[in-house]
């Protein structure tokens, strides 16, 4: 079922791909002209704020997996301990598998990779849970500074698209409370689970409980994170730089194209972040190109917009993938070993008795 519905994504995302290029099939060849005209100073600058955004996001797994107890019952001496690097490694890992899977496989494969480094199933789904809710805050954060910013200083973009930007910081302001609610609002929460499974008895009683597992074990970690006032501190701050080096990255293809400056640039990439993710598109697909062009196209013309949603999408997206997939692959092979390696040992020690 998993399988068919991946399938069913790409073939979907490969569709709107398709119309899209049909649709400006008159302006493609100049398109793709000025997109590979792009200096590959520009591109590998590109990939390196790129990194940045892993290389936060490796922290944030790192200060998450401290706030835990020893993991798996074992005592506290005989753990090493788990570092920047292996965060950095998760954080690579899992974006191989939003790419192959078009995000549905992200906070799975994150599971499977520190529960391979001992952190129990449930306590990393709680991690992932509260990393997803802390990004959104950050997302949504930006997103509305820059929606009121632009808006102060009057600039053209808003002016043009000014409720549909309202719109989506409404939307988003609601999704994001949902999951704050969630977070921590325990009392809450449980109350609503007790209704909806007495409502819900039959087919759907067995996701309801599905979801309140997982609302459970999200509860149990931002817990674990507001009795950290310092650390919540820390993840916040990282959350918010993680999300500026993407930010940054279409100042590089449109820095004196366009009478804005980085900041303003960032800002408005921010915004457009914030709204693409309101339409339920796979991993934005599509609908961060299409209001990136939407919003850039008023001051650079869609033809350089275009050009550089293209870049933005190559190094935000297509480029963590390549180191993704060779951290995949050297993952699956060393956990092969190390299961070969624990069954082995387990028949020695039953051999003995």
């Amino acid at each position: 079922m998993k399988i068919r519905k991946n399938w069913g994504k790409w073939l979907f995302v490969l569709a709107l791909i398709f119309l899209v290029c049909v649709a400006n099939r008159k302006v493609l060849p100049e398109i793709l002209r000025e997109a590979a005209r792009t200096s590959p100073i520009l591109i590998g600058m590109s990939c390196l704020l790129s990194a940045g955004y892993f290389l936060t996001e490796g922290k944030i797994i790192q200060v998450m997996t401290g706030l835990n107890e020893p993991r798996l019952n074992e005592p506290l001496r005989h753990q090493p301990a788990f570092t920047w690097g292996k965060g950095i490694a998760c954080a690579f890992y899992c974006e191989f598998y939003r790419v192959a899977t078009l995000g549905s496989g992200s906070g799975i494969a994150e599971i499977y990779y520190l529960n391979s480094y001992g952190v129990q199933a449930g306590t990393a789904t709680g991690m992932s849970l509260v990393q997803y809710i802390m990004y959104k805050l950050a997302v949504a954060a930006y997103g509305i500074a820059g929606f009121l910013i632009l808006t102060a200083k009057g600039e053209s973009c808003v002016r043009g698209y000014g409720k549909l930007m309202l719109l989506g910081c409404l939307i988003t302001v609601l999704v994001t409370a949902a999951l704050l609610f969630v977070a921590i609002g325990k009392r809450a929460c449980s109350v609503i689970f007790t209704f909806l499974k007495k409502k819900g008895k039959g087919r759907w009683e067995e996701k309801l409980l599905a979801l309140e597992k997982q609302a459970e074990l999200c509860q149990k970690e931002a817990g674990l994170l507001l009795k950290n006032p310092k650390k919540l501190l820390c993840i916040i701050l990282l959350n918010i730089l993680k999300v500026s080096f993407w930010y940054a990255v279409p100042w590089l293809f449109l820095a004196g194209k366009i009478p804005l400056s980085l900041p303003e640039i960032m800002l408005l990439t921010a915004l457009i972040q914030m709204l693409a993710a309101v339409i339920p598109v796979p991993s934005g697909i599509g609908s961060v190109e299409y209001v990136f062009t939407l919003f850039f196209g008023v001051y650079a013309g869609s033809v350089s917009a275009v050009s550089a949603a293209l870049m933005y999408r190559f190094a935000t997206f297509l480029f963590p993938c390549i180191p993704g997939g060779v951290l995949a692959f050297r993952h699956y092979r060393w956990n092969k070993k190390r299961k070969i390696s624990q069954a082995e040992e387990r028949k020695e020690y039953l051999s003995d008795y």
